[in-house]
């Protein structure tokens, strides 16, 4: 089993990257903000999961062991493949995925492709409580409560989830954050 790849970005795809290592190129499914920050040539160090299956076996790098971490929570959770689980760590942060998970916010998971709010129900039933030490322990009760006010004034959840995204969660107080988050909406 491949669990740690070092080497040469070889070339890009909007799925994955090849690493180009000791001659051998390997083709890494990632997230998109890693695909997006890498260009050709560049050096790069990923964290793998090998994911083998009767007709296939696939490569998933992240450049974050905390990423890889949450990767393998949830594809442990059943309904959720590989696939679902990239994509939810495209969208979403460790950090973010725990904080909805262990705040029980189903709509936030939701935002992810292929994740409906019964699948994120489920997600959160399954993980709570085990995600927790992803948690940035600063930021979860502010930014929860920065969404609970734009949901209360009728922004869209996928509106909230954009701008908080945005957002600088340094703020020292959650008036001043979501004065931020305001400012940010479009």
């Amino acid at each position: 089993m491949i669990g740690y790849l070092k080497g040469v970005v070889g070339a890009v795809s909007e799925k994955e990257i090849i690493v180009l290592t000791g001659g051998v190129g390997y083709r890494v499914l990632s997230p998109l903000p890693l695909l997006l920050s890498k260009v050709p040539g560049s050096e790069i160090e990923l964290h793998i999961h090998t994911h083998v299956r009767e007709d296939q076996l696939a490569l998933f790098g992240f450049e974050q062991k905390s990423e890889l971490e949450v990767f393998e929570h949830l594809i442990n959770v059943s309904g959720i493949g590989p696939k679902s689980a990239l994509g939810m760590l495209s969208v979403h942060s460790p950090a973010s995925i725990a904080d909805a998970v262990e705040q029980g916010d189903a709509q936030a998971l939701s935002h992810s492709p292929g994740i409906g709010k019964k699948t994120a129900e489920k997600i959160i039933l399954e993980l709570k409580g085990k995600l927790s030490r992803f948690q940035d322990a600063s930021k979860p009760d502010a930014l929860f409560e920065v969404r609970l006010a734009l949901e209360a004034l009728g922004y869209s959840s996928k509106e909230i989830h954009d701008v908080l995204q945005k957002v600088d969660a340094n703020q020292p107080s959650t008036s001043l954050l979501i004065k931020d988050a305001l400012s940010k909406m479009k």
